[in-house]
């Protein structure tokens, strides 16, 4: 598992959960105060930190995996 401090493993979950980085940002650090274009740009900059790339990368495998199609299993399906 990738090493993150708290409030990045936070936005991680919440935008593996919802999919808005945006939004992700503001319920994992203090924006209350932020304009929205300083909120997006600096949820931008976290989506470019190899880090949590990589973070989203584990949370979001599972899914990949079981979703993945493969000619084999369309085969198969298409012999049903």
């Amino acid at each position: 598992m990738t090493k993150l401090t708290p409030k990045q493993e936070a936005f991680c979950l919440h935008f593996h959960e919802f999919g808005n980085a945006s939004d992700a940002y503001r319920h994992a650090y203090n924006a209350q105060n932020m304009k929205p274009e300083t909120v997006n740009r600096k949820a931008k900059e976290l989506l470019d930190n190899g880090k949590i790339t990589a973070r989203l990368k584990e949370l979001y495998a599972p899914a990949l995996e079981k979703a993945e199609v493969t000619s084999e299993r369309i085969v198969t399906e298409l012999a049903r």
